[in-house]
């Protein structure tokens, strides 16, 4: 069974992946100028980010028990 500190764990572990992978796709986005794969990396961009606040509202979640 796992416990309220591994659930944390957990969702850390997520949230700093998403927002790696957002960075990198921020960067990728600005090296590009094919305007279609720009539009592509920037909309990745915005899902990691997106993706980093639902870590954050289940971190909030979790925090509050």
């Amino acid at each position: 069974m796992f416990t309220k500190k591994d659930y944390i764990k957990y969702f850390l572990q997520i949230k700093k992946i998403e927002e790696s992978m957002g960075s990198r796709f921020q960067q990728y986005s600005e090296r590009l100028e094919d305007p279609e794969m720009k539009k592509f990396f920037l909309q990745m961009h915005r899902e990691e980010m997106a993706h980093g606040k639902v870590a954050d509202a289940m971190l909030e979640m979790f925090k509050g028990k």
